[in-house]
């Protein structure tokens, strides 16, 4: 019995990185909200070392818990995803700019997918929060596709509907991060 919950235990672990995250996230959709002036160029920038940091999170995350979650590779594959995209887009600035919204169209798309894939194995263990991240998750899919299907559309239609987006993202991983850490601290009371 021990060793099942120092495994399960050991699976939570790292939790504040979620959190992390989530306060970064609402930070920069702030920024986004009372700046929506700001050069569409400096925007593309925040976005790119954003997306890189979240990769290097990311991969934190599932490298120090390879041994103990279900779903390692799909932590993995998105940190390093999220590491070579915002890797180009910082390289690239002119690039970026053309095709920004479509890099975050499709980067918010698989986040959200991963949210929504989280809040079920939130679900599969029991815990009545779970549908809170899902909802987020489906919102981050919903806003992600509006960006993709038209990447024409206006520069403030873009900040604020981003800005929202990263609103979602950011409380739906503080969220997770309580979940986890209300969890850790469960099993650890056994």
């Amino acid at each position: 019995m021990s060793n099942l919950i120092s495994k399960v235990s050991g699976t939570i672990k790292n939790w504040w990185v979620f959190l992390i995250l989530g306060i970064l996230l609402l930070i920069s959709a702030y920024w986004m909200f009372s700046t929506p002036v700001e050069s569409f160029i400096g925007l593309a920038t925040l976005f790119s070392a954003l997306i890189f940091v979240s990769g290097l999170f990311s991969v934190f995350f599932a490298l120090t818990n390879k041994d103990d979650i279900d779903n390692f590779g799909l932590y993995l594959a998105g940190g390093v995803l999220d590491v070579i995209i915002g890797f180009i887009l910082l390289k690239y600035p002119g690039l970026t700019v053309v095709l920004f919204s479509l890099f975050i169209g499709f980067w918010l798309l698989f986040r959200g997918f991963n949210m929504i894939s989280v809040s079920f194995k939130i679900k599969a263990i029991g815990d009545k929060g779970w549908g809170w991240i899902l909802t987020f998750g489906i919102l981050i899919v919903i806003f992600a596709m509006m960006s993709i299907i038209n990447p024409l559309i206006g520069a403030s239609y873009l900040v604020y509907t981003l800005a929202f987006t990263l609103v979602l993202f950011g409380v739906a991983n503080i969220a997770l991060a309580f979940k986890l850490r209300k969890l850790k601290t469960n099993v650890q009371d056994l």
